[in-house]
């Protein structure tokens, strides 16, 4: 098995393609000055509450997710949040701060999933430091998006999985199209999102000195170009709030729940969201450092002390790379590098390796693998002892 290898943000569209725009759907977000009507939860501060009475405030679940899509930034956070929020009731605020420039496809795909089914439960809001790429892409799918005063967003670029250039043709053609529904489908402006992914076409718009409103074009007929025909279009924080593609800028959480209009002792921010993401950061951390070490060590560990020294030592490497497939799938597969961290030994299994790729958990596989070789391996060390 010598490509085990992952595609990087290069999102396989099934969908033709259609660059009509339709006019952006009408934004469903929960008004943020009500808590919501029928709240489940157990009292978050019980000592300024009467007896039998109920927390009503809103849970306030800030959410840092940076890196890659994919290791970094994933769809399991972002559910282990809802999961959270639903025992509160329907109306939570999520807050997903984003700092990224992209990552894997098949990621995406999962986010959109599981953001489109939480902004109908929740006020689901997109913090952004950088989302290129997609990281763009998930913050699309929120019908909130705020900038740090150093924010950028966009670019939202697809290559053909094959050959890792630019697509073209129908797949390119579906993706632009997919985008494009992605941005309507949280209230923005079709070629907003088409302009992202595929420079030749363009977006300007025309703002009311008066009312505000923003009218745009899919030409050059507007008062401000927003996009050219050279580069993939990418906002940044003065343009994004000026043509109301970001609903404001923020620099910290007092800044950001003043924009979001939430008022004093209407809302209590729950520290789950901080744990999920200190947590997961952790386990990143940790695991890069444990599987470059184990990669290390495969080869030189135990080589001193002869042949029966070295398989005794590889056996305990071995297990010790297992741990890491089943906590940290992502860092295992070396999505950042690197390859996945199973041991060339172990990839000669095609029985068990050929739906490698296509596996969406893969550490079962790898299991399977591990064992097998591990089998040999003992048989190896007991003939190794033997003829010592």
């Amino acid at each position: 098995m010598k490509n085990l290898h992952a595609t990087f943000f290069t999102l396989a569209i099934c969908a033709s393609a259609a660059f009509a725009q339709t006019k952006p759907a009408t934004p469903v977000v929960p008004d943020p000055t009500k808590t919501p009507s029928s709240p489940t939860s157990k009292a978050t501060d019980a000592a300024k509450l009467g007896v039998g009475e109920k927390d009503t405030r809103r849970q306030v679940f800030i959410l840092e997710l940076g890196g890659m899509v994919g290791v970094g930034l994933r769809h399991n956070e972002m559910e282990a949040i809802e999961k959270e929020a639903d025992k509160f009731g329907p109306g939570q605020i999520i807050v997903i701060r984003i700092n990224s420039g992209g990552g894997l496809v098949i990621e995406g795909d999962e986010i959109a999933d599981t953001l489109i089914r939480m902004r109908d439960k929740h006020r689901v809001v997109a913090w952004i430091e950088e989302a290129i790429s997609g990281a763009a892409f998930t913050a699309m799918h929120c019908r909130e998006i705020y900038f740090l005063k150093t924010g950028t967003l966009g670019s939202i670029t697809m290559l053909d999985s094959g050959s890792g250039k630019s697509a073209e043709g129908k797949a390119l053609e579906a993706w632009i199209q997919r985008v494009g529904e992605v941005s309507e489908g949280a209230g923005r402006n079709g070629q907003v999102g088409r302009c992202m992914v595929y420079s030749p076409l363009v977006v300007s718009y025309t703002k009311d000195p008066k009312s505000g409103k923003v009218t745009f074009f899919d030409n050059a007929n507007g008062e401000v170009m927003l996009s050219n025909d050279q580069e993939n279009l990418t906002f940044n924080e003065n343009n994004a709030l000026d043509c109301g593609f970001s609903q404001g800028t923020a620099d910290n959480q007092e800044e950001l729940f003043k924009i979001m209009q939430l008022k004093p002792n209407s809302y209590v921010v729950n520290t789950t969201g901080k744990k999920v993401s200190d947590s997961w950061e952790k386990t990143v951390a940790d695991s890069k450092k444990a599987a470059s070490r184990l990669k290390t060590e495969w080869d030189i560990k135990g080589a001193s002390q002869g042949e029966a020294g070295q398989i005794a030592a590889r056996l305990k490497l071995l297990d010790e790379m297992l741990r890491i497939w089943e906590k940290c799938e992502p860092v295992a597969m070396g999505y950042e590098g690197g390859g996945p961290l199973i041991p060339e030994d172990a990839q000669k299994y095609d029985d068990l390796m050929a739906g490698f790729q296509k596996a969406k958990v893969k550490a079962p596989i790898v299991k399977q693998a591990f064992e097998r070789l591990k089998k040999e391996m003992k048989q190896q060390l007991a003939e190794a002892r033997k003829n010592k």
